[in-house]
């Protein structure tokens, strides 16, 4: 049975990672083992995204992709002036589309030329523009990205903040901005939305909104494999026995591995 998982990220710790990294690694995680992970639990295809400590060099991921072109894709980041020629070898290399990646970071000025270019190319080439940034931010991108031809995929059910939780202004403003012809959702790394990993309240309660939304068709679901940060207390394991908690529904839970990241990825 096809089934996809959309969110993981391979290195190794003696791989070169970039000055100005919030986090950096100190154990490998390999695609070999993370195929294993696939295998285990049933999964045929994976998603590659491009860690935030490597910055926008791409090579630790497109070598793994390499190594099993058939199943993973991979989403790069790039230098938003990067040439078309560039992104074009990427998209020979397995790569889908790009990570923003905003945490810790200001929100860069996305009416610049250089920006309203790259949004162009990557409509172009039938690519995807990934967010990973909380919700005061998405409510400020998701309308400058409304004119361009690109799926629109959020990270992490749109990172809800740990404190202000599900009513948050900004996370409810975020809710009512998404649009079922552009916008996709992961739901993935629950135990981001600083909770404890025993306790998805928080991660059950937005999969029920989303679906309420009529958005169950735009979801698709991510191991956030090897849980940076909070590789002590969750597992591969422990993530899909989650994932089979806030969506208890087993047709539901098919269509979001299937025929939702079929969609999306066209693998």
């Amino acid at each position: 049975m096809f089934a996809v998982d959309a969110h993981a990220h391979v290195f190794s710790k003696n791989d070169s990672c970039i000055a100005t990294a919030r986090y950096t690694p100190d154990y490998d995680a390999s695609v070999s083992e993370y195929i294993a992970h696939l295998d285990q639990h049933q999964l045929t295809h994976g998603v590659l995204v491009q860690p935030s400590f490597f910055g926008t060099d791409n090579r630790v991921m497109l070598q793994a992709i390499a190594q099993y072109p058939d199943r993973l894709k991979g989403i790069a980041v790039v230098d938003h002036v990067i040439h078309i020629n560039e992104l074009i070898l990427l998209n020979q290399q397995g790569i889908v589309g790009i990570r923003l990646n905003l945490f810790g970071k200001n929100l860069p000025n996305f009416s610049d030329k250089a920006w309203n270019t790259l949004f162009n190319h990557l409509s172009f080439m039938n690519w995807q523009v990934e967010l990973h940034a909380p919700p005061a931010y998405l409510v400020q991108i998701l309308p400058i990205l409304r004119s361009y031809q690109l799926n629109v995929v959020i990270d992490h059910f749109g990172r809800i903040d740990p404190i202000k939780g599900m009513q948050d202004p900004a996370y409810q403003d975020f809710l009512n901005m998404l649009d079922v012809n552009q916008h996709w959702i992961k739901v993935s790394a629950f135990y981001r939305l600083g909770q404890s990993p025993e306790n998805i309240d928080v991660a059950s309660q937005a999969f029920a909104l989303l679906r309420a939304k009529g958005l169950l068709h735009k979801l698709v679901w991510g191991s956030d494999w090897p849980n940076t940060q909070h590789e002590s207390k969750v597992s591969y394991a422990s993530v899909v026995e989650a994932f089979h908690k806030i969506v208890p529904d087993e047709q539901e839970r098919q269509q979001i591995l299937g025929q939702n990241a079929q969609n999306l990825y066209a693998f």
